[in-house]
This record gives structure tokens, sequence and C-alpha cells, in this order.
């Protein structure tokens, strides 16, 4: 028990303190007082499922009770038309449901996705940058603090888009610390992923305006 509450209390000081945490990683013997656990990418990969699973749960419930609340409304209201009202009327609510459940399901091999994605990506300006010591250690620590950005899904409404903001600045955080690369370097290897999907889409438009020439 007191291991999960270690590893719950490390994943949020990830989330609060990026820079300081990278700082830690790299150089503990600087640091004093709390130090976080410092965690493989897949535990915090793991982790960062359960708060996907909650949101996902909450999501549903908060729905649910929604849904329930209109239906009794339309009732009161309406009174003998009431009879007409059915939960079928609601179909967002299945699509919720479903997606919420597709969440859960297919997120851990997301995740993996992402971590064998990015890991190729910071290999590769790793060396570019000629960093050589721990490349391995420095990307997976990156891609560590990277996911607990999914602790902003808790958050009603606005979570999710503060996820993306967040994840993006552990990114830049991890970046500048790990790798040492250059504020403007950073933000470019954030981009990388819609680089190669804008190069990808432009081969594909030509190579269909060529063959419907």
């Amino acid at each position: 028990m007191n291991n999960l509450i270690n590893i719950f209390q490390s994943y949020i000081h990830y989330l609060i303190h990026p820079f300081k945490t990278h700082e830690m990683f790299l150089t503990p013997a600087r640091f004093e007082g709390y130090k976080p656990i410092r965690l493989d990418v897949y535990e915090s990969l793991a982790t960062s499922w359960v708060f996907i699973l909650i949101h996902a749960l909450f999501r549903i419930i908060t729905l649910n009770f929604i849904i329930l609340f209109l239906v009794d409304l339309f009732q009161s209201s309406l009174g003998e038309y009431s009879s007409f009202i059915n939960i079928d009327q609601f179909p967002s609510l299945y699509f919720i449901v479903l997606s919420s459940i597709l969440d859960i399901i297919f997120y851990p091999l997301f995740g993996f996705f992402m971590i064998q994605f990015w890991e190729f990506i910071f290999k590769f300006y790793a060396n570019l940058l000629e960093v050589e010591d721990n490349v391995d250690q420095r990307i997976q620590d990156i891609l560590s603090v990277y996911f607990s950005s999914t602790i902003l899904n808790l958050i009603p409404i606005f979570g999710a888009p503060l996820q993306s903001m967040a994840s993006m600045v552990l990114m830049y955080a991890g970046l500048r610390k790990q790798l040492d690369s250059s504020p403007v370097l950073s933000v470019c290897i954030i981009l990388t992923p819609f680089l190669i999907l804008f190069v990808l889409a432009s081969i594909i438009g030509l190579m269909l305006l060529f063959l419907t020439q």
C-alpha cells in the first residue's frame, strides 16, 4: 500500500515539477529532502492507465446521472406524454459508453505504440546532438514524466485539452534537460509527428495527382 502511495506521489511530482524532476534524475546527489521514485516507462504507462480507467468510469456514471435527470424532468413536465420517452432516444449515451470502454481496452496498446515511436524519434535526435551518456535511460525518463499528464483527465470538461497541453510541456521539459536541446529544437522535436504526417500526406497527394492526369 505504501509503495502505491509513493508511486502516485511521484507521479504528481512529475506533473507539477517536470524540470526539477529531470534534474533530480540526472544529478540526484544535488538534491535533499523528498525525491520522487524513478518509474520505468512501462510502470508509468500502467499508472496512467489507472487514471484513464477512473476517467472512463466517471464519464459513464456522470452521463448516466444526466440522462436519468433529463428523463425524470421530462416525465414530470410532460405528464401523460412521458410514456413516449425512452432511454433509447439518447444514442449519445451508448456512444460515450462504447468509447469509454474502448479507451480502457486499447489505451495500453496505444501507449506501447507511443513509447516505441517516441523512442525512435528521440534516439534519432540524440545521435544528432551527440548524446552518448545513458541515452536509453534518458529517453525512458522523458516518457515516464510525459505520461503523468493523464492525471489531468480527471478534471471535468477541461481535462482533455489540459492534458494535451500539459503533455507537450512535460515532453519539452524532458528534452531540454535530458537531451540538452535548445528551446527551438525541442519544439521541432515535439512537432516531428506532424511533419511526418505532412510529408506522407504530400506524397499521397502527389501520387493521386499523377494518377488522375
